[in-house]
């Protein structure tokens, strides 16, 4: 534990950051400014960087990546299952600031939520049936082609005016139902436990060294086991900049994400005739405008309302495709599923690409979403730390890593699962062709509503979806213009003008990508996201070290020097928006 001696010290200094609070400001927006001409002056020619440079990291290495993911997740089940994790995030008779429905609501909010959404019937379908590189590397070259064979035959029958259930219609073989629990599995995979666990390595640190210790809601506290008052020169500056630009990047491949849902979902709709820049400029404008409007009312009103109510929302759309879907198969592949994955978890978290088409693959799909998730991780790590004051370690844990990865099960068993039994026995090929063929993501959802409930319930349906997007999207945006205000404040609430700002900047940066990467815009912002995890990644492994060296001395369940902890503490609550 910390002695009066440092704890006065620490108060003094963070004091001292108040000066220093313009200065790193000032730097970060101007390094943001730069990428940002950056891309103007360079256009087509920045993309085809970016991309570049994603090519090269898949191809030397994913294999870091996977390792990553992998430490990350292990450093999570010790702390949850040993003894530390009795202590309590906060003095000991600190308890939490949000019901659980309202925290695990904030946690989908602004974590995975948009995400799960865009993907939600497309990348199980992609990866039960796409033959794209290779197609899903944990399937056999057996099944593979039972799958495309399946179609194929299932084609011709429609064209020939054949129905399912007449005579010389195809019908699945086992192979078919293998592949469809393997594409479950993957996607489950992809969302799940292995996901959560670098949230809750980032989140747990900042969390645990604010609320224990006393120190600023900042990256930079995690790395003070290590180094020590260091953390407030250039190495804790280092530390916060690469956060800034991993928040940026993470959220501007979701607005990115965003904008092409809710161009879809218009365009299903009638209100459009097709999707275009004009789309894409309002999309962005719309969300920055009430992202940041909805930042200035803080966590506890704008976010924690919106979060709920979209909750609520997604339950309805859940419902929708239980009555609507054939129910046993959705349960019974979503059990399955679990199954599946509990027994492969290991084995895929580990599997690491060999040859160039495998890598393609990988690089497309797995160190993709690795690289979202690390450079995303400073922005949701602070969020999850901000909202989850007063919980034990082990509380914290079980509910960041597991429970998220129970509602991903549900969400990709019940959605993909709809998705996969209406291509394989419907009477069109609609779905399929939209996700498999067509790759169009957003698309596949809003097309899956016309399949199952034609006309009036498939219209309400497409607005549920589309409001749901854009709660995501602004919830995302809201809490990562909060973030990036509290970086550069170190830890403390960022004032209004800041939080404008920053809502800019995001809208800009995504804005930028989007209309000068053409149609790579999406890949580019993968590119960006991945390439920008490669430098925070390292700091992400001095925070586990920071992290497991204090709760190795900490230990107890009880805070030597209350009152000077108390103090500290309170300065930060304070703060807090």
């Amino acid at each position: 534990m910390l002695s009066d001696e440092k704890i006065d010290e620490l108060i003094e200094q963070r004091g001292v950051l108040k000066g220093l609070n313009s200065t790193l400001g000032i730097t970060a927006i101007t390094m943001t400014l730069f990428f940002i001409l950056y891309a103007v002056l360079l256009g087509k020619a920045a993309s085809e960087q970016f991309l570049g440079l994603k090519g090269w990291i898949e191809s030397t290495l994913g294999w870091y990546y996977v390792l990553m993911m992998f430490l990350a997740f292990l450093v999570c089940m010790y702390v949850t299952f040993s003894r530390a994790g009795r202590i309590r995030l906060g003095r000991d008779d600190d308890r939490p600031e949000f019901s659980n429905f309202a925290w695990f609501s904030m946690l989908f909010g602004c974590g995975t939520g948009a995400g799960m959404l865009f993907f939600s019937m497309s990348e199980p379908m992609i990866h039960f049936a796409s033959p794209w590189s290779g197609g899903n590397p944990f399937l056999s070259h057996e099944v593979k082609t039972a799958v495309a064979a399946f179609f194929e035959a299932k084609k011709t029958a429609l064209e020939a005016g054949l129905r399912p259930g007449d005579a010389g219609f195809p019908i699945p073989s086992d192979l078919v139902a293998e592949a469809a629990a393997g594409g479950l599995k993957l996607t489950i995979f992809h969302w799940g436990t292995v996901a959560w666990a670098m949230y809750g390595v980032v989140g747990l640190s900042l969390a645990y060294f604010a609320f224990r210790k006393g120190l600023p809601l900042s990256m930079r506290s995690a790395l003070y086991p290590l180094i020590g008052n260091k953390i407030y020169g250039p190495i804790g500056h280092t530390v916060d900049i690469l956060t800034v630009f991993g928040t940026i990047f993470g959220i501007a491949t979701t607005l990115g994400l965003g904008v092409e849902q809710i161009g879809s979902g218009l365009v299903s709709l009638g209100v459009l005739a097709e999707k275009s820049q004009t789309v894409t400029i309002l999309s962005i404008t719309f969300i920055t405008i009430i992202a940041t409007a909805s930042a200035t009312s803080g966590v506890a009103k704008g976010i924690k309302r919106l979060s709920t109510l979209n909750t609520w929302i997604c339950i309805a759309i859940l419902s929708y495709f239980l009555l609507a879907g054939n129910t046993n198969y959705m349960i019974a592949s979503t059990i399955t599923a679990l199954g599946d994955y509990v027994s492969d978890a290991v084995s895929m978290t580990l599997w690491t690409a060999r040859s160039p088409e495998e890598r393609v693959w990988q690089g497309g799909w797995t160190i993709f979403y690795w690289g979202w998730w690390i450079a995303w991780a400073g922005f949701v790590g602070m969020f999850i730390a901000r909202i989850s004051r007063g919980r034990t370690i082990r509380e914290f844990m079980l509910g960041v890593m597991f429970i998220p990865s129970i509602v991903a099960l549900v969400w990709f068993g019940v959605i993909g699962s709809a998705g996969i039994h209406e291509s394989i026995y419907g009477d069109d090929m609609l779905i399929y062709d939209t996700a498999v063929n067509n790759w169009d993501y957003a698309g596949t959802l809003y097309n899956a509503f016309d399949v199952l409930t034609p006309g009036t319930t498939a219209t309400l349906a497409k607005i549920a979806a589309l409001v749901v997007v854009v709660i995501f999207f602004v919830t995302s945006a809201d809490s990562g213009t909060l973030v990036l205000g509290r970086l550069l404040a170190f830890g403390r609430r960022p004032p209004v003008q800041q939080r404008i700002i920053w809502g800019t900047v995001l809208g800009a940066v995504t804005l930028i990508v989007l209309l000068l990467g053409g149609d790579e815009a999406l890949r580019s912002l993968q590119a960006a996201s991945i390439a920008g995890a490669l430098p925070f990644s390292f700091v992400l492994l001095a925070m586990m070290v920071g992290l497991l060296k204090s709760l190795r001395e900490d230990g107890e369940t009880t805070i030597e020097n209350e009152a000077h902890i108390k103090r500290m503490i309170e300065r930060e609550i304070s703060d807090m928006s």
